[in-house]
């Protein structure tokens, strides 16, 4: 069985994940045409496929992420990724200084067999005319109510708590960061979304129940066929935050 060399890199600092898979090349591939495929089955995931065998990859928001479920790569890749991500974590725990976080690296390899490596057999269909414009309509609409609640969300930085101020700030440029995703590519982002999820529970920001509609609207926005009942809730977060801005 033909195995494949995977390298994996991760950033702590900036929540991404990266990699390339090494595959040994065959005997009668002198001359002939490599069928290479790019996939972006989110705002936040890239993937490579050469002749069907993943090539190479990067996650956004994947430590984040990873507390929402299975990342979209191939099962096998799993218990390394893992690994890789937590050991990384753990290292810069300690690690006060913003720019040695934001410059630290991790890496992990294993080698798997390519079998493990291969493109799903799935159809890409795309949605039609009609459908594309609606997205579109509805993608520009999200990206307002979260550009709106991240300015509200901001007049609610503390001025005499200084940890609680980054928190509520870092969650701010996080909703800003999903408003643009949203716009720019018309399509689910669950990094961004799992990454504000984690920062709207750490901190104070929020009431429980200005959480719980903002945790419902995040849910929704993962969901396309749900972005309907994502902008009544972000509606509906904003009329609450905007009704009492200083909680």
């Amino acid at each position: 069985m033909t195995s494949a060399h995977v390298l994996l890199r991760y950033r702590p600092g900036a929540d991404v994940l990266t990699g390339t898979v090494t595959v040994p090349a065959p005997a009668d591939a002198s001359g002939r045409d490599v069928d290479e495929v790019v996939e972006t089955p989110d705002a936040d995931t890239t993937l490579t496929w050469r002749d069907g065998v993943l090539s190479s990859f990067q996650l956004v928001f994947a430590a984040a992420r990873t507390g929402q479920g299975p990342l979209p790569l191939p099962p096998a890749l799993w218990p390394t990724v893992d690994t890789l991500i937590v050991t990384a974590l753990h290292a810069v725990d300690d690690v006060h200084d913003v720019g040695a976080r934001m410059r630290a690296r991790a890496e992990a390899t294993c080698e798997l067999p390519i079998e493990a490596l291969m493109r799903p057999a799935h159809a890409d269909v795309a949605g039609s005319p009609h459908q594309l414009a609606l997205a579109r309509r509805t993608a520009e609409r999200l990206s307002r109510s979260l550009s709106q609640l991240a300015d509200a969300v901001h007049t609610r930085v503390p001025v005499d708590d200084e940890v609680e101020a980054l928190h509520t700030d870092h969650l701010a440029r996080l909703l800003r960061e999903l408003s643009t995703t949203l716009d720019l590519h018309d399509t689910t982002a669950p990094g961004a979304t799992a990454a504000t999820r984690v920062a709207a529970r750490a901190g104070e920001t929020f009431a429980p129940a200005e959480l719980e509609l903002l945790e419902t609207a995040l849910t929704e926005l993962d969901d396309p066929a749900e972005w309907s009942l994502a902008e009544e809730s972000l509606e509906s977060l904003l009329t609450a935050l905007i009704s009492q801005p200083d909680r």
